[in-house]
């Protein structure tokens, strides 16, 4: 962008994690070197995908972008390239990243409006590695994302100064870190409406043998008006182990992408997820994704036999 117009932007800000841990361990020269490679990173993949340095004060960054397919790309690129740096002491560099889009009013050389500071603190609530995105960004990349990049819902969350509360969505990236703790000073609006994406209930058989590994059921939950359920939830993006005994969801188990079909075998729960590329498996005996297979293409349906899936 030559010029700062207002208008529909979309707001990225970062931040590394625990700068003050790094410099104390570093000392004052090397971490400038540090800070000054971190900056280099970030100011090119910036200029790379047509983003535009609002402020940068320290180790953190604001940027403005049109598009928001370019910000989450851009988003994407620095925490890859971050990642695979050679760091002096082999120290770990990770940036927190909230992107946000929304409208904005341009006054001289800064960004005036709401969604600056919405942005901000989707930005501090994340934790190193992690990439957290607004709805109304969300919206807008969902059906373009970059190779090998999913989405994860997270919940409706209230942000530190702001009254509304805002649903927030994980972008992860294949290759890296995707479990992270709660998101940093926001609080979870527990039974706010989910966006349920075809979300898949596993149930566990109960009262087998402690030597054994349980043999699941499954059944497909749209999500539809009307329907039963059992007490409990299953959020987005996950599939539920559900007790036979109590009949109670017992565990949701993140899979970052909707499942759209199931299986059961070798001692495993399969969850295949066509618009990921990728199937999954789920250890019964600990409810926790065990290994995610990237096969390409678009997996619309799985079964298990002869050793093989």
């Amino acid at each position: 962008m030559s010029e700062r117009v207002g208008g529909t932007v979309t707001f990225v800000f970062t931040d590394v994690e625990g700068s003050t841990v790094l410099l104390k361990q570093l000392g004052r020269a090397r971490y400038g070197e540090l800070l000054a490679r971190q900056q280099a990173v970030v100011r090119q993949e910036v200029s790379e995908n047509g983003g535009e340095e609002v402020d940068t004060q320290g180790d953190s960054f604001f940027v403005a972008f049109r598009s928001a397919s370019n910000a989450l790309a851009c988003a994407v690129a620095i925490v890859r390239r971050l990642s695979s740096e050679d760091w002096p002491e082999r120290v770990a560099v990770r940036v927190r990243i909230g992107i946000h889009t929304g409208e904005a009013a341009a006054a001289g050389d800064r960004y005036v409006g709401f969604s600056v500071h919405r942005a901000a603190r989707i930005g501090a609530a994340a934790h190193g590695g992690q990439i957290l995105l607004s709805s109304s960004t969300r919206e807008l990349v969902e059906d373009d994302l970059p190779p090998a990049v999913f989405l994860r819902d997270l919940g409706v969350y209230r942000l530190k100064d702001v009254d509304r509360p805002e649903r927030i969505t994980q972008a992860a990236v294949e290759g890296l870190p995707f479990a992270f703790p709660p998101l940093r000073g926001a609080e979870l609006v527990k039974n706010a409406p989910l966006i349920r994406r075809r979300s898949l209930l596993a149930a566990a058989l109960a009262g087998v043998v402690a030597a054994a590994v349980a043999v699941p059921l499954f059944a497909l939950s749209s999500g539809g008006p009307g329907e039963t359920r059992s007490p409990g939830r299953v959020d987005a993006n996950a599939i539920g182990a559900v007790s036979l005994a109590s009949g109670r969801i017992v565990a949701s188990i993140p899979l970052g992408a909707p499942p759209n079909a199931v299986a059961a075998g070798g001692d495993a729960v399969w969850a295949a997820m066509a618009n990921r590329g990728a199937v999954s498996r789920v250890d019964p005996a600990t409810n926790t994704v065990a290994q995610t297979i990237v096969t390409g293409g678009s997996p619309s349906a799985i079964t298990v036999g002869g050793g093989l899936v």
